[in-house]
């Protein structure tokens, strides 16, 4: 076991907050001092990871305030020691959440939950790996999939077709859906948001649904975001077509949703 994960370790013990606050300072002090001690052109040519450091011990600060809250919401006597496979991957990976209040609350809400003997069971360590691969603006959209299995949204594919039906249809676009364009900042990589929560098994467009409403997908073809996020084609010659599907969350996404965004 490395040096870092022995320090972890032993400050993991017990379930009081202030644990994880002073967490990162015996991790970080030695590493500036290290710094100090640095030729002046190494050292300025790590002075950004200086500030990386730094940034890291505000990010878990912020993080352990927030958890501080959460947990005296939880009765006395279900407090329960953290599981060290969770607690040290958590806070490791939490100073890369530097200007993200998003992925910070993710990570909290994890680590509360698994100071709580009744949820404690519930939090899969994979949960950690799955606030690292996603931005703040898929954790908006996570927070806004349905609670249950059997609920759906609607989204659609793009296809291109030439009116005079020589050629063969073109995929243009899959995976559109507006979920949380309201709120996300990156509107035009919807699609490719979506496509990494299903990569990360948290979503599925399943191929046995089918919708009749048809009035249900008319606010997505109609909506001015795909207009811009299609690519350009002759519209003298080619024509859209809609395969229209609908959005489900995974027993899996549903499991990370009620851990994490709780």
């Amino acid at each position: 076991m490395s040096e870092l994960n022995k320090e972890l370790l032993e400050q993991t013990k017990g379930v009081a907050v202030e644990v994880y606050k002073d967490a990162v300072s015996p991790i970080v002090k030695p590493i500036g001092e290290i710094l100090g001690f640095l030729p002046r052109t190494i050292k300025l040519a790590l002075s950004g990871w200086e500030k990386w450091i730094i940034n890291g011990e505000e990010s878990l600060r912020l993080t352990a305030e927030a958890i501080k809250e959460k947990v005296k919401k939880i009765p006395e006597e279900k407090l329960v020691e953290p599981e060290p496979y969770v607690a040290i991957p958590a806070i490791q990976q939490i100073s890369y959440c530097q200007n993200s209040e998003e992925l910070r609350d993710l990570y909290a809400n994890l680590l509360t939950a698994s100071m709580n003997a009744d949820t404690k069971w519930q939090v899969h360590p994979a949960f950690i790996d799955i606030i690292k691969q996603i931005t703040p603006d898929e954790a908006k959209i996570i927070k806004n999939l349905p609670d249950k299995i059997n609920d759906f949204l609607p989204a659609l594919d793009v296809i291109l077709f030439d009116k005079e039906r020589i050629s063969a249809p073109q995929l243009l676009l899959t995976n559109f859906a507006t979920i949380g364009l309201d709120i996300v900042e990156n509107k035009t990589n919807i699609c490719r948001y979506l496509d990494n929560l299903v990569r990360l098994n948290i979503i599925d467009f399943p191929t046995h649904y089918g919708v009749l409403d048809d009035g249900l997908y008319e606010p997505l073809i109609q909506s001015e975001l795909l207009d811009k996020i299609i690519p350009d084609f002759n519209r003298s010659i080619y024509a859209l077509d809609y395969n229209c599907k609908v959005i489900v969350i995974t027993n899996f996404g549903l499991s990370f949703k009620k851990i994490c965004c709780s």
